[in-house]
């Protein structure tokens, strides 16, 4: 089903060995099919990220677009990269992200990772809406937010709906207007008022929701700037 699509990787261990929230991974993706490519290595415009793949040139210039979304996003809050946002394009997803992962980023090689677009294309939807190359750019643009945040968390252990509230605050709010307007069209979501709604429970269960309600909540704040800082010094969606 479409939900599996958002849903992150278990660590190898069966899930009731696991003390919660332990048992959520640590790797984040958004799960489909995967396929391997050789590895060929191209730069984005302006530094913006390293790309490693054998895409198609159009995956190329939707991931380099992807990635500079997420970049301006985060621009405008008052926070930049701290290093070039390094990409692998069609080959392969980590054997820790699963076998089905179609875009994740790990945090210990500092890298994205995400399929190539004819292979995240084969799902036909993502947020109930048709997978176009607008969508995959959104893919990269989710991911590469992972790699923007992590750099900047002043906590060691920053909780997984932390890093999922800003990676979806940032895709959302970096989709063109026409495409955010029908996934939240779409997606059926209550309108949270405090952050103590968004539980890593949540997260698991109902992603596509937890993802909209995430950038709802961010887009309705009073002060973006304030809340994003809160998030990322660990005063708030912590554990």
């Amino acid at each position: 089903p479409e939900w599996l699509m958002h849903f992150g990787p278990i660590r190898r261990r069966p899930l009731r060995a696991l003390p919660w929230p332990q048992a959520v991974a640590v790797v984040l993706c958004m799960l489909v099919g995967m396929a391997g490519a050789r590895a060929e290595t191209r730069r984005c415009p302006e530094d913006v990220a390293v790309v490693a793949g054998a895409a198609q040139p159009a995956d190329f210039d939707d991931v380099c677009l992807g990635v500079r979304a997420a970049v301006d996003f985060f621009a405008a809050l008052g926070i930049r990269p701290t290093e070039p946002v390094s990409v692998e394009v069609g080959v392969g997803i980590p054997a820790e992200a699963g076998a089905t992962a179609a875009g994740c980023y790990i945090e210990q090689r500092r890298k994205v990772y995400v399929v190539p677009y004819a292979t995240f294309q084969k799902n036909k939807t993502w947020f109930k809406v048709p997978i176009d190359r607008t969508m995959y750019r959104a893919l990269a643009a989710h991911e590469a937010a992972h790699a923007i945040a992590a750099c900047h968390f002043k906590i060691a252990a920053p909780s997984i709906q932390a890093k999922e509230y800003l990676a979806y605050a940032a895709m959302l709010g970096s989709m063109p207007a026409p495409l955010r307007a029908r996934v939240l069209k779409a997606v059926q979501t209550v309108g949270f008022d405090s952050t103590d709604r968004f539980t890593p429970m949540l997260y698991m269960f109902d992603p596509m929701r937890y993802g909209v309600e995430a950038y709802r909540h961010f887009s309705s704040a009073p002060d973006p700037r304030a809340l994003v800082q809160s998030i990322l010094e660990g005063r708030a969606l912590a554990e």
